[in-house]
């Protein structure tokens, strides 16, 4: 596996990566909150910073990015039209 390819948002697998490792570092923080993993403020610090890059990487892709801005659009009709109900 060539590591440099998961810096290339037009990888094959870039977005399966990350998406892993974004599950993975969501994970680890639910575990954390509940209290059944215990970690020091600098490996909680971490395993942040590693949920936002992530996050960030995942972005970068055009795909996903666009996608991200689909939810996005459509989550504001939904709120919208769930305001005008009220």
């Amino acid at each position: 596996m060539n590591f440099f390819s998961m810096h290339n948002p037009k990888a094959k697998r870039y977005a399966v990566y990350y998406s892993i490792v974004l599950v993975i570092v969501s994970g680890t923080v639910v575990f954390t909150t509940l209290q059944y993993v215990h970690q020091s403020i600098l490996q909680g610090v971490m395993t942040f910073f590693e949920g936002f890059f992530s996050l960030f990487m995942l972005i970068r892709n055009d795909e996903v990015g666009k996608a991200f801005l689909s939810h996005l659009s459509s989550m504001r009709s939904f709120i919208k039209s769930q305001l005008s109900l009220s």
